[in-house]
């Protein structure tokens, strides 16, 4: 069951992704680099995007908490929170 991440695209980068034949759903595999450059975006802004991207792909992981990771607890990869107690995380 794969479905496409939630992420605040504007039209304009959604097109970008089609004409580079890339799929929404393909995003958190790309590099921060590869991404901005696509997207013409800045670095800040697709470490964001991926990072979105990237947590949505864990089955557990909806956009809502997605965005709370990125947004509030600045955490931009599954490395990041790998080894860390969700409790302990939350609360600091």
């Amino acid at each position: 069951m794969s479905t496409n991440p939630k992420l605040p695209l504007t039209r304009d980068e959604k097109a970008r992704l089609q004409k580079a034949k890339i799929k929404i759903s393909e995003i958190h595999s790309l590099s921060t680099n590869q991404l901005a450059q696509i997207l013409n975006i800045s670095e800040d802004r697709s470490l964001v995007v991926k990072a979105l991207a990237e947590f949505q792909t864990v089955p557990s992981i909806g956009h809502k908490l997605a965005e709370k990771l990125v947004n509030v607890l600045k955490i931009y990869s599954l490395q990041e929170i790998k080894d860390k107690n969700g409790a302990i995380l939350f609360d600091s």
